[in-house]
């Protein structure tokens, strides 16, 4: 509720979904956290998913007939996807978040970066997903490096990163040096494997 900006004053309907929704105590704290609004019981907790997967299924091939053609169906990242940063005049790394979880899918975003240190030759891009701050307690996907960086003190080259995730899931980042227009990037399927 957080995430989507919402109150549970903006929920309509509460469905179980799970075997655990059956839990007495999981349906007590349910209604106390919805302030006493009835719990939807009409679907098979068990069943459930298997109707969203029907759903999405249809939604997938094209074939929504019926009732499903006037359901909007909006898929969106799990987890933010971003890259190591290193803190300007800092020995810190960090998550630099470029697609923030919960984000719709397809969306593609840009980040500037910069180098750390003076005439530095390649850089080094490291792909996280993940809510932590620390990049390194994120889950790592990948890397890739680009060479050839002309020689310059820190802080003035410049590379334009850009993360696409497509509609199926397949997340494909590249870096740019915005001086050379020289190009890199890695791409990974939506099972985050390269």
């Amino acid at each position: 509720l957080e995430d989507a900006k919402m109150d549970t004053s903006d929920v309509d309907d509460v469905v179980l979904v799970g075997g655990s929704s059956r839990i007495p105590k999981v349906q007590e704290l349910l209604q106390e956290v919805f302030k006493g609004k009835e719990l939807c019981k009409s679907i098979n907790p068990d069943e459930a998913v298997a109707y969203g997967a029907a759903v999405q299924a249809a939604a997938l091939s094209g074939n929504v007939t019926g009732k499903l053609q006037d359901f909007t169906l909006l898929d969106v990242t799990p987890l933010s996807l971003g890259l190591e940063c290193k803190e300007r005049d800092s020995s810190r790394l960090y998550m630099n978040v470029v697609i923030p979880r919960n984000s719709r899918i397809p969306v593609r975003k840009t980040t500037s970066v910069t180098t750390s240190y003076d005439y530095q030759e390649s850089v080094r891009f490291s792909i996280y997903e993940g809510e932590s701050s620390i990049a390194k307690n994120n889950n790592f996907l990948g890397e890739f490096t680009l060479h050839g960086i002309p020689p310059a003190p820190k802080h003035v080259p410049a590379f334009s990163v850009y993360f696409d995730l497509d509609a199926n899931g397949v997340l494909s980042v590249s870096a740019e040096d915005t001086s050379t227009g020289q190009k890199k990037g890695i791409k990974f399927n939506r099972d985050r494997t390269k």
